[in-house]
């Protein structure tokens, strides 16, 4: 088989097929018809010599040989994209551009959002698509499958991503948190109040808080009456119960007012929650993905700049 024998849009849809190990999805994936899609995969069988897909029950799976051309159908793509395809210039006002985001809902709250207030107020023509940080997220970064995803710095192995770029852009502190009218509302967050109150726990999926690690090797007992997956439901389940959580400042001074809690400076020292921006180092010199970055960074300075001004210890 020869170069010029392959139709190189077929790559496009090899991609697609690799990715989603669905025709169905990959058609909409790549808003083809299903029957065309189909069609391509046939045509891929022909030239590749392999089935790439083949059923598992009710689903398809792929074959080995298919799974050894997921790198490689992903490094001539994303090199034609950023070294051909790509204009070697960008104007936020005028070019149109999607971005997809990896991150929680705590950055979401915390970044996000303020970078697309950023955005509307720059009339920039770019489209934000935010993902939640899945099991696969270090397998999407090394593919260049992901624009940038923000993650804990204790998640992440920087070894384990040797052809990305990462920037540290939240440095937060840990507090105390209770509804306006617990009991203790005034009070500091002591060793002795957790144990006295029932505790409300971040317990993040297959993984544990790096708060919950902290407070165990300093012996602190806890009464844990509930949990939650995520940082953002936390202060919205404080109020009307003596429950006591320890969640991020930077999101407990937004949403205190509308969750009715009160802030509590701890007692004990916690080591603050640190997290990074991470892309594929192939985009470093992208035009768009760099003033993306730029807009990003601001908003980091910006909010790092508030957190300053209103330092001197949580408040409601």
């Amino acid at each position: 088989m020869r170069l010029q024998q392959v139709d190189l849009n077929l790559l496009i849809i090899l991609d697609a097929l690799l990715r989603e190990q669905n025709v169905t999805r990959a058609a909409e994936r790549l808003h083809m018809s299903q029957p065309a899609t189909s069609n391509a995969l046939a045509r891929l069988r022909k030239l590749t010599g392999d089935d790439l897909l083949v059923k598992n029950g009710r689903h398809l799976q792929l074959t080995p040989r298919a799974e050894s051309l997921i790198d490689p159908v992903r490094e001539v793509l994303g090199t034609i994209e950023q070294s051909i395809l790509r204009s070697p210039t960008f104007d936020p006002q005028r070019d149109e551009r999607s971005f997809a985001i990896t991150a929680s809902d705590y950055v979401g709250v915390t970044l996000i959002r303020p970078l697309l207030v950023r955005l509307a107020e720059s009339s920039a023509r770019l489209r934000i698509d935010l993902a939640p940080v899945s099991d696969h997220y270090l397998v999407a970064l090394q593919r260049d499958e992901i624009d940038i995803a923000i993650l804990p710095d204790q998640l992440v192995d920087s070894q384990a991503l040797p052809d990305c770029s990462r920037t540290s852009v939240i440095a937060d502190r840990f507090v105390g948190a209770v509804w306006s009218r617990h009991p203790r509302a005034g009070d500091r967050l002591t060793a002795d109040m957790l144990a006295a109150n029932p505790y409300l726990q971040y317990a993040p999926p297959a993984a544990r808080g790096i708060v919950e690690d902290e407070l165990d090797a300093a012996e602190i007992p806890r009464r844990v009456v509930a949990t939650a997956s995520n940082f953002m439901a936390m202060p919205f389940m404080l109020a009307g119960t003596n429950l006591v959580a320890v969640i991020p400042e930077r999101l407990g001074r937004r949403v205190a007012k509308a969750a009715d809690i009160v802030l509590l400076e701890p007692d004990f020292p916690l080591s603050p929650l640190r997290e990074s921006a991470f892309w594929h180092a192939r985009r470093d010199q992208d035009p768009g993905h760099s003033w993306l970055r730029e807009q990003l960074f601001a908003v980091v300075e910006c909010e790092h700049a508030s957190d300053l001004d209103t330092a001197g210890g949580p408040a409601a």
